[in-house]
């Protein structure tokens, strides 16, 4: 498999994950209401989408995803999927080893105290679902507290599965 189909890969379960936690949250009233998952759902998809504007050279909004509820939420995650895969589609192999400017690169360089190092967008689109299963571990953390069990989300479940496409809730 090379390094193209790979990442493909890591979206297609990207999605399928996030889908997969939005129908349990969306079934249980409770965890529907939690404003600690909410918290963590907006976080992770927002970084979704601002590392997709970045790929795409557009503006950039941290605060996209901060006042949607959770069902404005599921619908943004869904459509920032699906512009990630057309991107991630249409791109060759030889663009992974482009250099990508993170503007919050400076800051992170003034935060840690040492001079960060360039990133290839290969780099970069690796980061992003790794990221993002970092929160939803987080929010399964939350939803067992709530008495809710998480979905099994990992990447290994999705290939056992025969790597089925995300299946977003109906009023997604």
């Amino acid at each position: 498999m090379d390094a193209l189909s790979l990442l493909l890969d890591q979206f297609r379960h990207m999605a399928w994950a996030d889908a997969l936690v939005f129908s349990t949250i969306s079934g249980n009233p409770v965890a529907a209401a939690d404003d600690c998952i909410l918290d963590k759902l907006r976080h992770l998809h927002a970084v979704q989408k601002i590392f997709l504007d970045v790929w795409l050279a557009r503006p950039l909004d941290p605060r996209v995803a901060d006042d949607l509820d959770l069902r404005a939420l599921g619908a943004f995650a869904r459509g920032v999927h699906q512009e990630s895969m057309r991107f991630l589609e249409a791109l060759t192999p030889a663009e992974l080893e482009r250099v990508v400017n993170l503007p919050w690169s400076k800051t992170a360089t003034a935060k840690l105290g040492f001079e960060v190092a360039a990133h290839t967008l290969a780099e970069t689109l690796v980061q992003v679902p790794q990221h993002s299963a970092y929160h939803r571990g987080q929010v399964a953390a939350r939803l067992r507290e709530l008495g809710v069990d998480p979905p099994m989300t990992d990447y290994i479940a999705w290939v056992w599965r025969h790597k089925p496409d995300a299946a977003w809730p109906e009023f997604f």
